[in-house]
């Protein structure tokens, strides 16, 4: 359903760009400030979806079980030159 949308004290300049782009896409400028609106609003959600990937990444490596309980340096010891002691 469509609905209508008034904004007020839009910035001249802002109001300006849309205007550019409007004709530059040959659009009137209500579509084309509908088409600015969904593009930002599908980057969020594309941003979104990515943040949460990478949290549900991390938070299943931090689940994964410790293999080795010892400290890294008592792993592996190198001795004053760099080589495994």
């Amino acid at each position: 359903m469509d609905c209508d949308l008034f904004i007020k004290k839009l910035p001249r300049d802002l109001k300006e760009l849309i205007v550019r782009e409007a004709e530059a896409n040959r659009r009137s400028i209500n579509q084309e400030a509908i088409v600015l609106l969904e593009e930002a609003l599908a980057r969020r959600v594309r941003s979104a979806r990515r943040r949460y990937a990478v949290q549900e990444a991390l938070a299943a490596y931090a689940a994964l079980p410790t293999r080795d309980e010892r400290p890294t340096e008592q792993i592996i010891e190198y001795d004053n030159n760099g080589l495994p002691g």
